[in-house]
């Protein structure tokens, strides 16, 4: 049972830490003050890093885990999972989508001076946030917890908090939006 211990925390933390670096990506793209982007994008990666290192322990402790009998090639078709093949084949997709996320983010410095790259960062790192969602199927589609009420807070949380960022930066853009130098500005472009 130690195995199903450790994998079911390390799934629960991983997607805590994959919502707390996506509320402060969020609310890092929205942040004017170059002192505050520089510790939230820090924050940010940290808590994506954290996320990863959770999510490799998950799934080596899923898989090492005889009481499921999940094998390793349920990560190249995991529709092919004995144990709930569509759960599997979300948290499958959640992995690829954070994985690319984190590999092209690493090389992100890397590539910088690529004008295509740079032009298509946004696009790419989209996969996180696909990745991100996925994650919360796949702990409302697997987890033997699924249907306990700290699960269920634990998952709708995370969902709130993203959402919350979601909101603060659109209301925030607004407010910037409509101060008086911007619609200065706005009325000369026109």
């Amino acid at each position: 049972m130690t195995l199903w211990y450790l994998a079911r925390a390390a799934g629960v933390v991983a997607m805590v830490m994959f919502t707390l670096a996506a509320s402060l990506g969020i609310l890092t793209s929205g942040s004017r003050k170059p002192e505050r982007r520089f510790w939230l994008q820090y924050v940010h990666r940290s808590a994506a890093a954290t996320g990863l290192l959770l999510l490799t322990a998950h799934v080596v402790a899923v898989i090492a885990d005889s009481y499921v009998a999940i094998s390793p090639t349920v990560l190249l078709w995991p529709f092919g999972a004995g144990y709930r093949p569509f759960a599997m084949a979300v948290g499958t997709l959640a992995l690829y989508g954070l994985v690319l996320a984190a590999v092209v983010g690493a090389a992100r410095g890397r590539l910088a001076t690529s004008e295509a790259f740079t032009k298509h960062w946004r696009t790419i790192h989209v996969a996180a946030s696909a990745g991100w969602l996925l994650s919360i199927g796949h702990a409302l589609l697997a987890g033997t917890d699924r249907g306990t009420p700290w699960m269920l807070a634990t998952t709708i949380g995370c969902l709130a908090a993203v959402a919350a960022a979601g909101a603060y930066r659109v209301r925030s853009q607004a407010a910037r939006a409509s101060t008086p130098l911007n619609l200065a500005r706005a009325g000369r472009t026109r």
